[in-house]
């Protein structure tokens, strides 16, 4: 019974091996404070661009247009964000656009995701997301998104840069990672 629990253990450790090799799992933190926020994808297997807590934020590239608008909350908003607030910043430069947003009063360790919006707050609580080009994918580059988790005090942050300039952008919309119906707040830029 010894000789066939140890032959047991020993094949599924090699099982457990094999997947984990196989599966093209990393250690990596796939965590929404990071460029790989979500770990999600875009076309070829290339991580996503999601933001970059480290970046410099949008009101301070210097040189740059800045505009930043105060959130408003929104009736989509799920229970629990009825203090959410804070304030977003879009800087159009000559390297591109850069996107910031802070927040406070979200629900800690909560993942998140905001995305430019083609129109204003008013509008249909912003549109449609803001594409580069409105027959491309409905993912960055193309889009500009910013993943973040709230920390133990309810604050996000992130900024999310791109290369081209999102001058038409109007909004910048925020909503629980896993619920993008349910639109918490938006801020006219």
């Amino acid at each position: 019974m010894l000789k066939l629990h140890k032959s047991f253990t020993a094949g599924l450790f090699v099982a457990c091996a094999a997947l984990t090799a196989c599966s093209g799992g990393s250690s990596q933190d796939h965590s929404m404070h990071g460029q790989n926020a979500g770990g999600d994808q875009a076309g070829g297997g290339m991580p996503m661009n999601m933001g970059d807590p480290n970046a410099t934020p949008a009101k301070d590239v210097a040189g740059a247009q800045l505009r930043s608008g105060a959130f408003t909350l929104l009736p989509t908003r799920p229970p629990g964000h009825e203090q959410a607030a804070g304030t977003a910043w879009l800087a159009i430069h000559p390297g591109g656009t850069t996107a910031t947003l802070e927040m406070t009063g979200l629900a800690p360790g909560t993942k998140y995701m905001a995305h430019l919006h083609a129109k204003p707050c008013s509008e249909e609580d912003g549109g449609g997301h803001f594409q580069f080009d409105p027959a491309g994918p409905e993912m960055p580059p193309n889009e500009i998104h910013l993943g973040f988790a709230a920390d133990a005090g309810g604050r996000g942050f992130m900024t999310a840069e791109n290369e081209k300039p999102a001058e038409a952008a109007k909004s910048l919309v925020v909503h629980p990672a896993e619920f993008s119906d349910n639109r918490i707040a938006c801020a006219d830029l």
